[in-house]
């Protein structure tokens, strides 16, 4: 048996393989990225490595080539496991790199592990060389696969269905005897197939959020030039408005593919339930009638606006499968108090006031074997491809990210009720969190400012913007302009302002470079993927601010003008 390090951002693909990997005997570390696995490899070097390509920070090729320029890791085997590169020529160029299989997703078990018995014994007895041969055509490789990957996604979505199909008609023909390793693979493949929607959805929120920028922003700009005819300053009020509700939608297309975090605060859980409520009566069936017992004197709690609307979402989709003739949802709210002692311990909860959110149907019910799983990834009574099973499983992370507690009570024929217990946010903290700073019109200045991003239209909406207010404005479409224009202006640039998800060079790498040209340059980061990790990183790595995508004028001009006050 051997040791073995398994690299993917995604902790279900770890799982999942981790699992497999165990079940024949073989020990297992796992890491979500290519800069954990080289650590983790330097600390104590695996017998192989087995690792997906598409990844955060750094991605499956840049850890191949990093792993076989290492003297002390070149002669260890890499495995590409993959549902994003599927081409031939991605084959060709893996190899190139190094590796010594290159393996598609979804592949049997049995092959799989027939593949990883092969390597394992070339390599024991020394048949691997470390050799590294680079295609000449690397560069265009790559740039063809940023212009491509949503394609790719889509034509990957295709193939998943197509092999889920497949799938189907295989269990329908298996043996008793193998209906747990089909089980697995099934939930496998439904977990690929949900990383390839949400990272689509992310790059379709990305790009609308970047055109939601240049219809919001020259909105605003034709307002501030027809005030005096009303009908037409009433009409791009109402595209502005528009477009707000249309960022609105973004960020819950984001939150699904978890290309988003929470915004925590203080909320009146009584108003998140009524709104829930107004769209549950449009989507759910004439039959099943929605009731509400809300208390009048209810506390605020910390939390996620979208993310508690999913919760009522989730919980009510389950209702209606529970009820196909019919019946009854309610939902109601309560202050109760945790106190020490049983409470506390059989709750899981820290003692202290709490806001409870019951939420109940006259649906069939379930038995405990059903009620002791349901909270499980991947577990569903459904029939095959009729449901996840990440409903609930949903619900209880989002509970336990609010620092609360979610139990179920349920018997065949009676129906189900869940209690789900948020803590309230207390007066002292709501206070501090709600002190709003002076709002102040923002001004303009006559610095000198960068605008980078790869889209024309934004660059143009920027220069038009800070023009108006006295800055001087440079701009460049990609990473590598904006450096040669640093490197020569660098002496009369005050901020630069730079778009993270661009072609060729990319907004992370560009702050890096102008912060080691000039360790005190003021770089703004903008993103249309909300806060997410890289944004995080960004910040980390020395960028002195963030705004997000779609951004209003005031909302660019106040960044702006703190940043470069900023001392």
């Amino acid at each position: 048996m051997a040791k073995l390090l398994v690299v993917d951002d995604q902790e279900a693909n770890r799982y999942m393989l981790e699992v497999l990997l165990k079940g024949h005997g073989h020990t297992v570390v796992t890491a979500s990225n290519g800069v954990e696995a080289l650590a983790s490899a330097r600390q104590e070097p695996p017998e192989v490595i087995i690792t997906d390509i598409l990844m955060p920070e750094m991605d499956g090729f840049a850890l191949c080539r990093a792993w076989k320029s290492d003297p002390n890791l070149s002669r260890i085997p890499l495995i590409f496991y993959t549902a994003t590169y599927t081409d031939p020529k991605d084959e060709k160029f893996a190899l190139s790199l190094g590796a010594e299989r290159f393996i598609i997703k979804p592949t049997e078990p049995v092959r799989f592990m027939e593949i990883l018995g092969q390597v394992l014994e070339e390599h024991r007895e020394g048949k691997l060389a470390a050799t590294v041969t680079p295609l000449e055509e690397e560069g265009v490789f790559l740039r063809e696969y940023n212009q491509a990957l949503i394609h790719k996604l889509e034509d990957k979505i295709w193939q998943l269905e197509q092999a889920n199909k497949r799938l189907v008609q295989e269990v329908e023909e298996r043996k008793r005897t193998e209906q747990e390793q089909e089980k697995l693979r099934a939930q496998l493949i439904q977990s690929q197939k949900m990383e390839s929607l949400g990272t689509l959805a992310g790059g379709i929120a990305h790009d609308f959020n970047n055109l939601l920028s240049v219809m919001t922003g020259f909105t605003e700009l034709a307002l501030g030039t027809v005030q005096s005819t009303e009908v037409i300053s009433q009409h791009l009020r109402e595209v502005i408005q528009a477009g707000e509700r249309a960022k609105n939608l973004v960020k819950k297309i984001l939150t699904f593919s978890r290309l988003n975090t929470f915004e925590m605060k203080p909320l009146d859980l009584n108003k998140e339930v009524r709104q829930a409520v107004i769209l549950l009566e449009r989507t759910l069936p004439k039959m099943i009638n929605v009731h509400t017992h809300l208390a009048d004197d209810l506390k605020p709690i910390n939390g996620d606006a979208n993310e508690l609307e999913q919760i009522l979402i989730n919980l009510a989709t389950n209702a209606q499968d529970a009820m196909p003739q019919g019946g009854s949802l309610i939902l109601e709210t309560s202050n109760v108090r945790v106190d020490e002692g049983y409470n506390a311990n059989y709750l899981k909860l820290a003692p202290g006031e709490y806001v409870l959110l019951q939420v109940s149907d006259t649906g069939q019910g379930m038995d405990a074997l059903i009620r002791e799983q349901i909270f499980d990834p991947f577990f569903t009574t459904k029939d095959l491809g009729k449901g996840t099973g990440l409903g609930l499983s949903t619900v209880y992370g989002i509970v336990k990210s609010h620092g609360g507690h979610i139990s179920c009570y349920s018997e065949p024929g009676n129906g189900t009720t869940f209690k789900i217990f948020l803590p309230v946010f207390h007066d002292d903290d709501a206070n501090q969190t709600q002190q709003v700073p002076e709002q102040r019109q923002p001004v303009g200045g006559n610095e000198s400012i960068l605008l980078v991003d790869d889209e024309k239209l934004l660059l143009e909406l920027g220069e038009t913007i800070l023009s108006q207010v006295g800055y001087r404005v440079m701009t460049a479409q990609s990473g590598e302009e904006a450096l040669d224009i640093y490197r020569e202006h660098k002496d009369r640039l005050d901020l630069v302002i730079t778009d993270l998800g661009m072609p060729g060079m990319g907004g992370y790498k560009t702050l890096k470079t102008i912060l080691e040209i000039n360790p005190q340059a003021k770089v703004v980061i903008a993103s249309g993927y909300m806060a997410t990790s890289h944004v995080k990183t960004a910040l980390e790595s020395g960028a002195a601010g963030y705004v997000a995508k779609p951004f209003g004028r005031m909302e660019l001009l106040t960044k702006i003008r703190e940043e470069l006050d900023r001392k």
